[in-house]
């Protein structure tokens, strides 16, 4: 597997203009794409930079992709996820799917054309919410 990076995101269950104010103004993050008004919002350091650090309003990811696993048990929170990016999905879903992980989300696309990416959704052994991806902000 090649990771090209990892992206941490904060799942908002509430508030998402407090949250974006906290991550901007608080924590002194930039925002690369998106905005208070959401449904999402990738950060970085500086605006050149690469986005590290996201965070969505759950509420619009549930209605945009049916099956969205959300965590009904009491130890996981789903309140921070990560994403690994990859540079062969097909590859290394393939690859995981073999050596065991459970997708709760199997491949699906997101985004349209020339903003549309793979990505999957699974779980680690303590119940954090984890994706694979090969692309996006």
């Amino acid at each position: 597997m090649t990771i090209q990076r990892i992206t941490a995101c904060v799942q908002v269950k509430g508030d998402y203009q407090k949250c974006y104010e906290f991550y901007t103004e608080k924590v002194g993050l930039v925002p690369t794409y998106g905005d208070e008004s959401g449904p999402y919002t990738s950060f970085a350091s500086k605006k050149e930079e690469a986005p590290f650090f996201g965070m969505f309003q759950v509420d619009a990811v549930i209605d945009q992709m049916e099956g969205y696993p959300i965590s009904e048990n009491r130890i996981s929170s789903d309140t921070l996820s990560a994403t690994f990016h990859t540079t062969d999905f097909e590859e290394d879903y393939t690859r995981m799917n073999n050596a065991g992980v459970v997708f709760e989300v199997s491949k699906t696309v997101l985004g349209e054309g020339d903003q549309a990416f793979h990505v999957a959704y699974f779980r680690d052994p303590e119940g954090n919410l984890l994706s694979l991806e090969d692309g996006g902000v």
